[in-house]
């Protein structure tokens, strides 16, 4: 029996360093076999130079200070606009760092070659020529903390730039430097949600008791229309309307899933309350029908008779928001 163990035991021994043998064999003659393509590929390597990454500390080049001549050199030429920076807020940025804060050249870029070159506007970065994102690189270069999505944001996207909205010479509106006031800044290119102010029922932008950046933010969000959020995640409309807030012991599970405008038109309706229907009843049978099988909400009972007894579910459902009293909503 223990030959028998020391010969299977044998076997399996030469067969393992036979396989051992083969492999480091085929392994050495594949290397020996493609010197001539390890030499290609290091010689293809070194004729791309181009091609090899560059680190973060390469790419980013800090000007030289000889190159700055400072704002008293600007004043000599522009000494219109300088005179009008006085007030801005830059412009006292740079005031409480004994001048040595935010000045022309913090923006526009040194000037030593502009100068030099008798104001030459090809060698001094110029705001009205820059692309979008150029632009906006050079803002975000001060306030990216305060607006970290705006790259990510719609406006953002669409190349929409900072300048295209705020004009730092020349604001038509003492509010964070904008162009023109709001909402006529915001209806140059959001035309289509103009004519819903004028609509029976709206929130009182045109008459100036609110601002379109009361509800969205323009520089961007993580919720979809850039629309602000309370600290609890909750919908901006709960900033105004907080008793509709929560929480409730009874949610009505829209409101969560997909919000106040499942119901209501936030910007304007003919409907009362901003309804997306003019009929009560109707807006609640979108959801509560037998016959609707896209969703889960109960159907209406069957003694309902709405149309002789009942004027509108809200008759009775009167904490439709929510309930901390009953699952249906009754007072």
């Amino acid at each position: 029996m223990r030959r028998l163990l020391f010969c299977v035991a044998l076997v399996i021994s030469l067969f393992c360093f036979w396989k051992a043998v083969t492999v480091d064999a085929a392994g050495n003659g594949k290397q020996q076999a493609t010197p001539d393509k390890q030499q290609a590929s290091a010689s293809k390597q070194q004729a791309l130079p181009d091609k090899q990454p560059v680190s973060a500390n390469q790419k980013t080049t800090l000007p030289n200070p000889a190159d700055f001549v400072g704002s008293e050199t600007c004043e000599t030429c522009h000494g219109e606009i300088h005179k009008k920076f006085a007030g801005n807020p830059h412009a006292r940025l740079a005031m409480e760092h004994g001048g040595k804060g935010v000045t022309c050249e913090s923006c526009h870029g040194p000037g030593r070659e502009h100068v030099e070159g008798g104001g030459d506007v090809a060698k001094i970065f110029r705001f009205a020529l820059a692309t979008p994102k150029a632009v906006d690189n050079t803002c975000l270069g001060c306030h990216a903390s305060a607006h970290p999505n705006f790259e990510r944001s719609a406006h953002g996207e669409a190349n929409v730039s900072c300048t295209s909205c705020h004009s730092i010479h020349k604001p038509g509106s003492e509010t964070s430097l904008l162009k023109v006031a709001q909402p006529k800044l915001c209806y140059t290119c959001h035309t289509d949600v103009k004519p819903a102010f004028a609509q029976p029922f709206h929130h009182k932008v045109d008459e100036g008791l609110m601002t379109c950046s009361d509800c969205h933010n323009p520089h961007g969000t993580f919720k979809q229309k850039q629309l602000r959020s309370s600290v609890a995640g909750d919908a901006s409309c709960v900033k105004c309307h907080t008793e509709k807030a929560g929480p409730f012991v009874y949610e009505h599970p829209p409101i969560k899933t997909e919000g106040c405008s499942s119901c209501h038109s936030p910007h304007g309706s003919p409907n009362p309350r901003l309804l997306t229907r003019n009929n009560v009843n109707t807006l609640c049978l979108q959801c509560h029908s037998a016959l609707n099988e896209t969703f889960t909400a109960p159907g209406t009972p069957s003694f309902h008779n709405m149309a002789n007894q009942y004027q509108a579910c809200t008759v009775c459902h009167t904490q439709i928001h929510g309930s901390n009293t009953h699952p249906a909503f009754f007072h």
